[in-house]
């Protein structure tokens, strides 16, 4: 999956469409009872969203299942900017397709709205509960129950070059696994001159920072959304988190291009063969720019919190749902319980070659570390779980990015600026 600018939902978009979602109804035409539901394929013409950038997957997932199947999915790639004003007024009109496949994080909302089918009885039958992405179903889930799947997957981590290790001194088969580490490996590459760097991060994409410098909070065992939804900035995890990234950066450590990336620079930097590490996901390393033949060779990681063998991950990628509204919920239920499949997983998705839906299945180790690292992580992975999500967190203008650019870039203290975010995100979370 394509991760050059992670602002996730089109933060624009979203902005505009706050209000509207609030007063969604996603009760409609469809049976919506669970116990109802049976998995048949009668050649029903299916309609699926999806959002953009994850084609890869999305598009040849379902052009196995259209090949194999009576029933044929049609898929509508909706405009990022588009995407959450499109759900809204498909919700109120009564016009949400059979399928939805949204980023992880709008799950939440999706689900407060009532836009798709409880998939808890349908998942327990079919053997794929407590068998998927648990990030992904932690999103889908509410009060116990669960309302999506994963379909796409990915997880934070961070690459690293070893090339560059190996100039520096360094041991290219031990990654750092502590912050102390990554600092130290981080100043010898520096050091290196000719515009090396030892480390980077798209610090002006919300969505990227919350990918992959949440890890560095979870990893000291701190969650940021609490079971309300709201958020918890104001604490020491997150001060201490926010003082590793302000220590690389002022080292000289991450280059200062960093604070205007706004996620073009997400994998485009690392592969210029100038960064020593770089803090990503899983997904950048199975496309063309790192992939296919690499001009340097390269590890991936886990991002650690301060002390050895604690990391953390955030596994992203999009979800899958049934909506309430649908007339074909029975057919739709085929192509979920298809995708969920261990064989689907083994079969379609590791031979795609994609991070798969199940998490008991076996990654062959011919596909390398590119895939079998990840593929670990996701086991692991976390997500955020807040329908506040897009206002504190993925906006530009939220207190999540400017808690984190003020402290890294403008050297503020990470507890006056912690302190400013929360007051942010509790007047937001209060509306």
């Amino acid at each position: 999956m394509k991760r050059s600018n992670r602002t996730y939902l089109a933060v624009a978009a979203a902005a505009a469409a706050a209000v509207a979602l609030a007063g969604c109804s996603g009760s409609a035409a469809g049976a919506s009872n669970p116990a109802s539901i049976t998995a048949k394929d009668d050649g029903a013409k299916l309609t699926l969203w999806v959002r953009p950038g994850n084609e890869a997957v999305t598009d040849a997932v379902v052009k196995q299942y259209n090949e194999t199947h009576k029933n044929q999915v049609a898929i509508t790639h909706v405009p990022a900017d588009q995407y959450v004003t499109k759900y809204a007024q498909a919700s109120q009109s009564g016009s949400l397709p059979d399928i939805l496949a949204a980023d992880l994080v709008f799950m939440p909302q999706i689900v407060k709205n009532g836009s798709a089918v409880d998939l808890t009885s349908l998942l327990k039958k079919s053997g794929a509960f407590g068998h998927l992405s648990p990030a992904h179903e932690q999103a889908a889930t509410s009060n116990g129950r669960v309302y999506g799947v994963p379909y796409v997957a990915d997880t934070s981590l961070y690459l690293y070059n070893k090339d560059l290790f190996a100039k520096a001194g360094l041991d290219p088969d031990k990654p750092p696994t502590t912050w102390d580490g990554i600092i130290q490996a981080a100043d010898a590459i520096t050091k290196l001159g000719n515009g090396t760097y030892g480390a980077y991060i798209s610090g002006d994409a919300p969505g990227s920072l919350a990918y992959d410098f949440t890890p560095t909070i979870w990893a000291q065992g701190q969650d940021v959304v609490k079971k309300d939804g709201s958020f918890d900035f104001d604490n020491a995890a997150t001060q201490k988190a926010l003082g590793f990234m302000q220590t690389l950066y002022q080292h000289g450590d991450i280059p200062a291009s960093s604070k205007t990336d706004t996620g073009d620079g997400f994998f485009s930097v690392f592969a210029t063969g100038k960064v020593g590490i770089n803090f990503s996901g899983g997904n950048g390393v199975n496309t063309a720019t790192l992939g296919k033949s690499p001009a340097f060779s390269f590890g991936l990681a886990p991002i650690p919190g301060a002390e050895d063998g604690k990391f953390a991950t955030f596994s992203g990628g999009d979800v899958a749902s049934i909506t309430t509204q649908s007339k074909h919920q029975d057919e739709a239920w085929d192509f979920i319980d298809w995708l969920t499949s261990a064989k689907t997983s083994t079969d379609v998705y590791l031979k795609l070659p994609a991070l798969a839906p199940r998490t008991d299945v076996t990654v062959p180790t011919t596909l390398g570390e590119q895939f079998t690292v990840p593929a670990e992580l996701v086991k692991h992975g976390q997500t955020y779980v807040s329908t506040h999500y897009n206002d504190v967190i993925a906006s530009t203008q939220g207190p999540w990015l400017q808690m984190f650019q003020s402290v890294v870039f403008d050297g503020k203290d990470p507890a006056d600026a912690t302190k400013t975010a929360q007051s942010a995100a509790d007047a937001l979370t209060s509306k």
